[in-house]
C-alpha cells in the first residue's frame, strides 16, 4: 500500500514538471499537494464564519421568508478581493474547475459542523437559456455539483428562468425584487414537498434573485436554506 501511495506521488512530481498546474487566481506554479488554488491565495480569503451561528445577518436581508431555515455564504465579497478574481475566472473565464473546487471546499466546512445530515436535496438558480448558451454552462451549477459530491446528496435542476432581465446591478433591492418576482418557475413537477432544499447561487447582493428563486419551492411545500460562495456586505 505504502509503495502504491509512494508511486503515484512520484508519476505525480514527474508529470507536473511537463504539465505544472498553476494556481486560478494568481497564476504561480501549484505545488503537488495544491489543488487549483494556493495556499497563500485561500489564506486570503475573508471567510464569514457564518455556518457557525444559524440565524445570522444574512437571514436579515429575506425578512419577507420567514419560513428561511439557514443562510450559508463562504466570503465576504471585496472588490479586487481574491474571491471576485476566483469568480470572475469561474464567470467569465471559462475555468469551470473553480465551480467545483469552491463548492467542495466549502461543503467541507459544512460537513464538519453537521449540516450535509440535514438536505435532501441541492438546486441551482438558473440562468436564461440564452445566457447559458452563450457562456455554456451556469456557475451555480458547478458550485452545487461541487457541494453535492461532498454532501453526498442529490443535485437536480428544479428551477426554469422565464425572463432574461439582464444586468440588476443598478437597481435597489425593491425594483431588483419587482423585476424577477415572477421570473422564476419548477422545471417540471418535482416530489419537493416536505423536503429541504438547499438554493445556490455564486453572489448574494441584495437577495432579491435569490428570493425570487425560492418562491416557487416554497409554493410546492419545501423547506429552504440558502448558500452563495460570496455575499456583499
Amino acid at each position: 500500500m505504502f509503495q502504491n501511495q509512494s508511486l503515484g506521488l512520484i508519476l505525480n512530481d514527474f508529470v507536473s514538471l511537463f504539465y505544472p498546474n498553476y494556481c486560478a487566481c494568481c497564476n504561480i506554479t501549484l505545488s503537488p499537494s495544491e489543488n487549483t488554488v494556493c495556499t497563500h491565495c485561500l489564506n486570503q480569503l475573508q471567510e464569514t464564519k457564518l455556518h457557525e451561528r444559524q440565524p445570522n445577518e444574512l437571514h436579515q436581508r429575506f425578512y419577507e421568508m420567514p419560513e428561511l431555515r439557514y443562510a450559508f455564504t463562504y466570503c465576504w465579497f471585496q472588490n479586487e478581493g481574491i474571491i471576485q478574481k476566483l469568480l470572475h475566472q469561474l464567470k467569465y473565464k471559462g475555468h469551470s474547475e473553480i465551480g467545483l473546487f469552491l463548492g467542495e471546499r466549502y461543503g467541507q466546512l459544512l460537513s464538519d459542523k453537521n449540516y450535509d445530515k440535514t438536505i435532501d436535496i441541492i438546486c441551482s438558480v438558473p440562468l436564461h437559456f440564452k445566457k447559458y448558451k452563450k457562456r455554456g454552462y451556469n456557475q451555480a451549477d458547478l458550485i452545487a455539483e461541487g457541494l453535492a459530491k461532498t454532501f453526498n446528496k442529490p443535485f437536480k435542476r428544479l428551477l426554469k428562468k422565464e425572463y432574461n432581465l439582464g444586468s440588476q446591478t443598478k437597481k435597489h433591492r425593491i425594483e431588483r425584487f419587482q423585476n424577477v418576482e415572477d421570473s422564476f418557475s419548477l422545471l417540471s413537477k418535482q416530489k419537493i414537498k416536505n423536503k429541504h432544499i438547499l438554493v445556490v447561487d455564486d453572489v448574494l447582493t441584495t437577495g432579491a434573485t435569490m428570493q425570487a428563486a425560492c418562491q416557487p419551492l416554497l409554493k410546492a411545500g419545501a423547506t429552504i436554506s440558502i448558500l452563495t460562495i460570496a455575499a456583499v456586505r
